[in-house]
């Protein structure tokens, strides 16, 4: 068997990944808001209490004719409602003038009148209406694209090749020994082997007496 050893070289193609930069559009969808506020008249009705103290011209007909200005207290009452099926009384006074003329007269202040007046005032109440308008914003970001790149590599591999290698046959020489054996001859009648030439050892003498038994 002959042997013989070397280094091989075993190439082959090995993929790299490289990435590549790429932009890439992104875009984002907000909402914005729009509102508008208006106002509306809207009608009210509210009980109005008028409360008021006239003056009263007594006269005695003495004296010269004298014309003067007096002022009467009048109030106004309103109920405002502040919380549902609750109304708050709002009260003002203020003083008007009367001219009273008479002679030989005195004022004096009479007891307090009263009435209710129901009174409709506009009020502006405001509504407020908005709208969602959709709003989309694109900008471009930088991305990594992968990409297999094939690179060739090699290596160096021991190779083992073996032969079984036959020579050229010649002849040879041997010398050459013949052994021969003989068998002794058979034994005649009363006659026994020698002892020196038996295979085997000799029976015992009583063994001889059963056997001739």
């Amino acid at each position: 068997l002959e042997c013989t050893h070397k280094n091989t070289e075993q190439c082959h193609y090995t993929y790299v990944t490289k990435f590549t930069p790429s932009q890439e559009e992104v875009c984002e969808e907000n909402f914005e808001k729009s509102c508008q506020i208006t106002f509306k008249q809207q009608a009210y009705n509210e009980t109005v209490r008028k409360c008021y103290k006239p003056t009263e011209k007594v006269c005695n007909g003495q004296g010269e004719e004298v014309c003067q200005t007096v002022y009467e207290s009048s109030c106004t009452t309103k109920y405002v409602e502040k919380q549902p099926g609750k109304f708050v009384g709002d009260t003002a006074c203020e003083k008007l003038p009367v001219e009273i003329c008479g002679a030989g007269c005195v004022f004096e202040e009479g007891e307090e009148e009263c009435h209710e007046k129901v009174l409709t005032s506009l009020v502006e109440v405001p509504e407020e209406h908005c709208d969602l308008n959709p709003q989309k914003t694109c900008r471009f970001v930088t991305k990594l694209v992968p990409k297999l790149s094939p690179q060739h590599q090699c290596t160096i591999v021991p190779k083992e090749t073996c032969i079984l290698k036959f020579s050229t046959p010649k002849q040879v020489e041997k010398p050459l020994l013949t052994r021969r054996c003989l068998d002794p001859p058979p034994a005649a009648s009363g006659e026994s082997y020698d002892e020196s030439d038996a295979l085997g050892a000799p029976l015992s003498t009583s063994a001889v007496v059963d056997l001739k038994l």
